[in-house]
């Protein structure tokens, strides 16, 4: 009987962008979840309905949503059994505003002033195959913006995995201004300009990302005295001081939502463009850093950050492996400077494999995150070794006959991609014995390789289809890592 009254949420839930029309409601596209757990549970499952279907549409301008629910038959409750009320469930996830009458919203939707922009401040325009596509950005104390979050946050939980809602406090009310005006937010419309309404032209929303400052610790100045007794003697910033947005701080991308149909045309890759560029023209941003990225944003981050060190940042693009370093037939140590010595002492007179204080100092004028920074480092340095020993996604490709000193190269290149995973495991690594720490390292390192290998495939041979690191490569639909390349020891 339960699977008879059960259906899956992700199939049964529809979101739809719309707009008002002649003949009532147009849609323009629809789109299911990618998972509904946070809203219906581990098992995504809703009992009680039959040939059950959720609508929510929202106007594609200023996100208005509405949400409809209808199934053919319903559950009649047996003791404590009883059907899922879907619209009670929904009203803990969107404005009560989603719950109005049909009628009432499609007079809202045509009410809404046809030179309607979006909230905040026009920040970049992109025009690429005959569409144009502007940023808009803003932050969570302006009540626009924030009612915008409000209405479309529950994307978030569709899209991101452990994703959560923004701008409220332990009991769910909104946070101070003062909290909220650290939170930035970054929405992408595309927009459509008809003939002969030039200052009337449609927006269609795409997708957003929120970002927030992150404060970073300085030391303080010593402590001077304001006065002979001290009575202005005091650590407390007088108000109105300054802005705070202007002290020292990372910037903290929150949360990063292309819709599904937008997907692939190289809008989140102008999103995360965007606020790349707002870090590097900010001097109290120090650093651009991401909680908790997936997979696929990773992916993202990897192909833009790596287009823009190489074209903008020429020290990053001339790099190579320092081949001049070697390596003692009985071993040796590899120092933090990436010297290879035989002593405990560093040797002041040797090259390391690269020049980490030059590097860590492109990585500072550049505001990208360490580990992302050497990550990107590693990628660029392997696509210059030579051909003969380049690791590749396909092993089976032929390869010319590697030379002394392409292997060389090779082994100078994996020590340098050793010694950052090995740190960075560290404490996991060190609950294993001599032998299987190797092994573990060696497993870690050949995945690592693999992804490498993916990521400058994808950049080398499809530069332009970056879209928001969500496509595979051409061909590679059905390739896997080998499977001793997915053991991973820890992030890496």
């Amino acid at each position: 009987m339960e699977d008879e009254w059960t259906v899956d949420a992700n199939e049964a839930f529809n979101i739809s962008l719309v707009r008002p029309a002649p003949s009532g409601i147009e849609k323009i596209v629809s789109f299911h979840p990618r998972f509904t757990y946070p809203v219906f549970g581990e098992e995504e499952r809703i009992f009680g309905h039959k040939n059950l279907k959720i609508d929510l549409q929202y106007d594609a301008r200023d996100l208005r949503p509405y949400l409809s629910v209808s199934s053919s038959q319903k559950f009649a409750a047996v003791g404590d059994v009883e059907a899922l009320d879907v619209r009670e469930v929904m009203k803990d996830f969107l404005p009560g505003v989603a719950f109005q009458s049909k009628r009432d919203y499609s007079q809202a939707l045509k009410g809404l002033s046809d030179t309607w922009k979006p909230p905040g401040t026009l920040l970049k325009t992109l025009e690429k195959n005959g569409e144009v596509y502007e940023i808009w950005r803003g932050d969570l104390a302006q009540l626009a913006v924030r009612q915008l979050v409000k209405r479309i946050q529950i994307a978030v939980l569709f899209f991101i995995e452990g994703g959560s809602y923004i701008g409220l406090d332990a009991e769910g009310n909104d946070m101070p201004d003062s909290d909220l005006k650290r939170w930035s937010v970054f929405f992408v419309y595309k927009k459509t300009l008809s003939a002969g309404a030039e200052n009337k032209p449609q927006y269609t929303f795409q997708g957003y990302a929120t970002t927030h400052y992150f404060w970073m610790y300085q030391q303080p100045p010593p402590r001077v005295s304001l006065s002979k007794d001290g009575a202005g003697d005091s650590w407390e910033l007088p108000e109105g001081c300054c802005e705070l947005t202007q002290l020292a701080h990372r910037l903290r991308i929150s949360q990063f939502v292309i819709l599904p149909p937008f997907q692939g045309k190289g809008i989140g890759a102008f999103l995360y463009g965007a606020i790349f560029e707002t870090v590097m023209d900010n001097a109290a941003t120090t650093e651009l850093t991401v909680e908790d990225p997936n997979e696929d944003f990773d992916l993202l981050r990897d192909l833009c950050d790596m287009k823009y060190l190489r074209k903008n940042v020429p020290e990053f693009a001339k790099l190579q492996i320092s081949t001049n370093v070697t390596i003692p037939i009985k071993g040796g140590i590899l120092r933090h400077s990436t010297q290879i010595t035989t002593s405990t002492e560093d040797s002041s007179s040797s090259d390391g494999i690269v020049n980490i204080a030059e590097l860590e100092k492109l990585r500072r004028k550049t505001k990208i995150a360490p580990r992302q920074f050497w990550r990107l480092t590693e990628m660029h340095l392997m696509s210059k070794l030579p051909d003969s020993v380049r690791p590749r996604v396909d092993e089976a490709e032929e390869a010319p006959t590697p030379s002394k000193a392409d292997k060389h190269a090779y082994t100078l290149w994996r020590l340098l991609l050793k010694q950052r995973l090995y740190r960075r495991n560290l404490t996991l690594l060190a609950e294993f014995d001599i032998t299987e720490r190797i092994l573990k390292l060696n497993e870690t390192v050949e995945g690592v390789e693999w992804e490498y290998a993916r990521i400058l495939d994808r950049l080398e041979s499809t530069p332009s289809a970056v879209a928001n690191g969500k496509r595979k490569l051409v061909g590679d639909a059905d390739k896997e890592s080998p499977s001793s390349k997915k053991a991973r020891v820890g992030d890496a």
